[in-house]
């Protein structure tokens, strides 16, 4: 639309300024042409007047009622009303006996001598400035009205046509946000021109071709997690199967909790839908896992703290979902320090009233690394463990922070939103 109007500005200011100009100039010569017509017709009837009789009456009723700024001076008398200013060329021109017609103050003033018996009589005939311009401010303000008529119809015309480019392009703005945000049945109907249209086929095939990766992704997950039942199958029979029934009702139960969590996997790798939001209590994890970990410290004569202090309500995760978390941060422990490090866990409320969670170690510690990046791990794991912690604790508006302690040893903080 700006180019539009400052092309078309600049086309109409081209040819109306011009065009102004020339009527100016032609309502001018219109004025002046016939200004010299009355001069030249009321001196041939001066002419045949005089002939007739050089009387100054005989004369005037000879030529009756005189056009407005029309004169004759007789040399001793003047027939017509004289208009301020007028009269400045007649001495000339009786004198010269030449017509002399030019620009004097006021307007524009012709002198046309006729030479008859007596003498010399001086037709004079003197046009204003405003009847030299009269007409042209109306003719000046139908041009401009024309000129803003043709510029609001450019911009008009340009807006339509800038829209019918625009329109797709905004549609497949909308369409790529809500890709981005999950909704992988969004599409944009390609129209011309032919560049938008193939970019429109372009985004649906791509749209498409998303979608049936991340189902082919999730199946892959979903067969995955049931190659799994059977060697879990053949777990649960031999954790049956133990004599003491301590032992096997806590083998069996985590059985059943590893169970949960691969039927968790299935069904989230088979359902598009969000999950509904669930809450837990921080501290009855906390207590329930630390017990089960307990037993694995004593073993390798690790000493484990347990300080559960007052925390602000229930945290924005599931019971399983906030157990594969603390479990996750204690198997580090576990999998990254010596046997006989020992480790605290403790939960509580920051200032900004949110709770938390932290590990911490007296192991070597991170020594200056993040390691957050998927994949990578400095103690030879697989190095998805505190990237799963961070993406979980992220996904309910919370932070993961990891430091060295001063006297040794590694501490995880995870902060709940």
């Amino acid at each position: 639309m700006l180019l539009s109007l400052a092309t078309t500005v600049l086309v109409v200011v081209a040819f109306v300024l011009p065009l102004g100009l020339l009527v100016r100039r032609q309502a001018v010569e219109s004025a002046k042409v016939a200004a010299e017509r009355d001069a030249q017709s009321v001196a041939a009837l001066v002419a045949l007047a005089v002939a007739n009789s050089p009387e100054p009456d005989a004369v005037e009723s000879s030529l009756g009622v005189l056009a407005e700024g029309t004169i004759v001076d007789l040399g001793d008398a003047i027939v017509g009303e004289v208009r301020p200013g007028q009269g400045s060329l007649i001495d000339a021109a009786a004198r010269d006996t030449r017509t002399i017609a030019q620009d004097v103050e006021g307007g524009w003033e012709i002198a046309l001598p006729v030479v008859v018996p007596s003498g010399v009589v001086v037709v004079d005939s003197l046009v204003t400035s405003a009847e030299l311009t009269a007409g042209v401010f109306m003719a000046w303000l139908l041009l401009g009205a024309l000129a803003v008529v043709l510029i609001a119809v450019a911009v008009w015309i340009a807006d339509r046509l800038g829209r019918s480019l625009t329109s797709p392009i905004e549609d497949l703005a909308r369409s790529a946000h809500r890709l981005a945000e999950g909704d992988l049945e969004a599409r944009v109907d390609p129209t011309d021109p032919e560049e938008i249209r193939e970019t429109g086929e372009a985004f649906n095939y791509l749209a498409g071709r998303l979608d049936q990766l991340l189902a082919e992704e999730r199946e892959s997950a979903a067969d995955l997690s049931h190659r799994l039942r059977t060697p879990l199958t053949s777990l649960r029979l031999q954790a049956e199967a133990l004599a003491s029934d301590e032992e096997r009702t806590a083998l069996v139960g985590q059985v059943d909790r590893l169970e949960r969590a691969m039927n968790q996997v299935i069904e989230l790798a088979r359902s598009r839908a969000a999950q509904p939001p669930s809450q837990s209590d921080l501290n009855d994890i906390v207590e329930e896992r630390a017990a089960f970990w307990g037993v694995l410290a004593e073993e390798q004569g690790r000493e484990m703290r347990v300080d559960l202090g007052e925390v602000g309500g229930a945290v924005a995760l599931g019971q399983d979902d906030l157990g594969v978390l603390m479990d996750t941060l204690v198997g580090n422990v576990f999998a990254h320090t010596p046997a006989g490090s020992d480790f605290a866990v403790r939960t509580g409320t920051n200032a900004s009233g949110t709770s938390f969670l932290e590990v911490s170690d007296s192991g070597p510690g991170f020594g200056g690394r993040i390691p957050f990046e998927r994949g990578v791990s400095g103690g030879g794991s697989t190095g998805l463990g505190l990237d799963i912690v961070r993406k979980t604790t992220q996904g309910v508006g919370g932070t993961v922070e990891i430091d060295d302690r001063p006297e040794g040893g590694a501490v995880v903080r995870v902060v709940f939103g």
